[in-house]
């Protein structure tokens, strides 16, 4: 069951991000963590907008699956699992990114230690939001709206945040 839902995730999206993450020094430049992290556009519009766009394809795939595991294992545990599987992988998304970063770029500047932590914890929130809104997708047709939306509250997020920092 695992193996056929690891399958479900396209393999050229996690590819995509592992490149990503690894020119991450080199496009955000030599710069602290917070900046990186925060002010550098990097972050927020390519590489969580290639997550969003990979778990958006991870939902679709997985309806093909939906109806024989709702015979096999009932509704309830089936939404359940799925809800748990994609926030996880937000969550792995989001600690990897924070950790690499960490590695990358040295601690966080003790002058903007505050507001990165606040940063981080309101992206985990956001991250488990974007991924909430591509679940509903699950047992649906599939429609551009479940991407599209979790694109503009991270585009919403980033600038929102930016601007009050």
């Amino acid at each position: 069951m695992i193996k056929k839902l690891y399958r479900l995730l396209d393999k050229r999206f996690v590819f995509l991000l592992f490149i990503m993450l690894i020119a991450s020094p080199t496009l955000c430049g030599q710069n602290t963590y917070t900046i990186c992290l925060i002010y550098s556009h990097y972050l927020t519009v390519y590489m969580n907008n290639i997550f969003l766009l990979m778990t958006y394809q991870f939902a679709y795939r997985f309806n093909v699956f939906f109806a024989p595991m709702v015979i096999r294992i009932g509704e309830k545990v089936v939404f359940t699992w799925t809800y748990v599987a994609l926030f996880l992988l937000g969550s792995i998304y989001t600690i990897i990114i924070y950790i690499s970063y960490a590695f990358f770029f040295g601690a966080i500047p003790h002058d903007t230690y505050q507001l990165t932590l606040l940063f981080m914890i309101f992206n985990f929130i956001i991250t488990g939001l974007e991924t909430t809104i591509i679940y509903l997708q699950i047992g649906q047709k599939k429609n551009f709206l479940y991407l599209a939306l979790p694109v503009f509250i991270n585009f919403l997020f980033h600038i929102i945040f930016i601007n009050l920092s």
